[in-house]
């Protein structure tokens, strides 16, 4: 384990310890998942545990790839539609916090053991994992209490905030409780130093150190996590990253592209000649082309044999084949259509391929994915909802109205711009819209410019009528 890893894990432990000391309850965060959430965390910063410095093996990130761009296709043109005045305009407002990050988020969700979304009563917090530690789930995995870690740095100290959230009977419990320690006088074994009042912090002065609410049917965060089952620790409520399944394929990808690359690296060709040559030319002040390099007689070098060349050979196309071999297996084990990601040989680019309609695998996971993100949010909106009943000024709504009239949109991830365009002019020219209607969806124009161009160019195009006196 690398010394990034190694910190983080170690900043991990300290919250289930501190979580435990602080409030005296069990955390359902085993230590498999704590190194787990750590070893996922450096992957996708560019610090997999087969970085090898001494045997030139770098990486590429193709994690932080996938993430990336499953996100993209799962929040493609995603818009959430919520009908009424008062509390429904607060709760769009809060949606349209969230969907202004939807896409980074989601990716990083995906790209770990989840990532929490919680109200604080003005917008939303967004919790990686590593900074909060579930105390009570169902049997479903969903859980029902969590202990949240918030670190800030202040005029010299480092203030760390745990928030527990929990049912007690009949209502729901947050409890808030506030350290700090001066930065750089102890180490990460110090831990967290001592109580301090939550008012030191500008940013917590609001906050009560304890709240009884009633009536709450969720608890008031919301877990976004790849819907996939979770092997590394089959009892915990967390989940694990999209591409967990594949580690060891990511592993043989930086491997093949670092062999590749210096491989490439050391393709310079080379001509060897007598050092005498060589001498011969900086005596007299002539400049050598780089490509040329001394080897002294009687290394392979004799009056007959003086000159060598030297031709690296390229196993390019070898090469290229077992990367595409690689990607093609992470396209599987990532859930994808066999293929979805590949090398393009042209262009040298590893590239996510079109999603068609035949892509069944794809459309699939990127569906599921679609559906856990839906659900998230609108756990995450009824969470708001709670927040708005104790610090709004809006008159409090049913839930069920409120989730009845919410629309999520999602766009079309087989849409191509293309083949769209492509048809909408064969229905312009066969008469079955009108011209405007192309320019507007396709070049960008309003319809006003649309119109006003289409007809001007009719009165260019229309034939002159002829003058009555005109000669024939």
């Amino acid at each position: 384990m690398g010394f990034i890893a190694w910190a983080r894990t170690v900043i991990d432990r300290l919250l289930r310890k501190d979580a435990k000391d602080i409030f005296k309850t069990d955390v359902s965060l085993s230590s498999a998942m704590e190194t787990a959430i750590a070893t996922f965390y450096n992957i996708t910063s560019g610090n997999p545990p087969w970085k090898d410095q001494e045997d030139e093996v770098d990486t590429i990130n193709f994690a932080g790839y996938i993430d990336d761009v499953t996100a993209g296709l799962v929040t493609l043109d995603l818009d959430i539609q919520i009908d009424g005045q008062g509390r429904a305009e607060l709760l769009k407002k809060q949606a349209d916090y969230v969907l202004k990050v939807i896409s980074d988020k989601v990716s990083e969700g995906l790209g770990n053991a989840g990532i929490m979304f919680k109200p604080n009563g003005e917008n939303i917090d967004y919790v990686e994992a590593g900074n909060f530690a579930p105390t009570a789930a169902d049997s479903n995995g969903d859980i029902k209490g969590c202990v949240f870690r918030t670190i800030l740095d202040r005029n010299g100290y480092r203030y760390t905030r745990y928030e527990w959230q929990r049912y007690e009977g009949e209502l729901y419990r947050i409890t808030n409780v506030a350290y700090k320690k001066r930065i750089g006088s102890t180490g990460v074994a110090a831990g967290i130093g001592r109580p301090c009042d939550l008012a030191e912090v500008e940013e917590w002065a609001e906050l009560e150190p304890d709240v009884y609410i009633a009536n709450v049917e969720k608890p008031l965060f919301a877990l976004f996590k790849n819907p996939a089952p979770n092997r590394i620790d089959r009892d915990s409520a967390l989940g694990v990253p999209i591409w967990c399944n594949c580690i060891k394929e990511l592993k043989d990808l930086d491997i093949a592209w670092s062999r590749k690359g210096t491989e490439t690296e050391d393709s310079k060709h080379v001509t060897y000649l007598p050092y005498s040559a060589i001498r011969y030319a900086k005596d007299n002040k002539v400049k050598l082309p780089r490509t040329l390099k001394g080897v002294e007689m009687g290394v392979g070098v004799n009056d007959e044999n003086m000159i060598h060349e030297h031709v690296a050979t390229l196993l390019t196309e070898q090469r290229i084949k077992d990367i595409n071999s690689i990607l093609a297996m992470i396209s599987t084990k990532c859930g994808f259509s066999q293929g979805f990601f590949q090398l393009d040989e042209k262009t040298g680019m590893m590239t996510a391929t079109q999603v068609e309609a035949d892509d069944q695998e794809t459309i699939r996971t990127i569906k599921n994915i679609r559906d856990v993100l839906e659900e998230c949010i609108k756990h995450l909106l009824y969470g708001c909802n709670v927040m708005a009943d104790l610090y709004s000024d809006t008159p409090a709504e049913l839930w069920e109205n409120l989730e009845e009239s919410m629309v999520f949109n999602f766009g079309d991830i087989t849409y191509n711009y293309q083949e769209d365009a492509a048809n909408w002019w064969k229905y312009r020219i066969q008469g079955d819209v009108p011209a405007w209607m192309y320019y507007v969806k396709f070049e960008g124009m309003s319809e006003d410019e649309a119109r006003q161009m289409i007809e001007e160019a009719k009165k260019e195009n229309e034939p002159e009528e002829p003058d009555l006196f005109s000669k024939e």
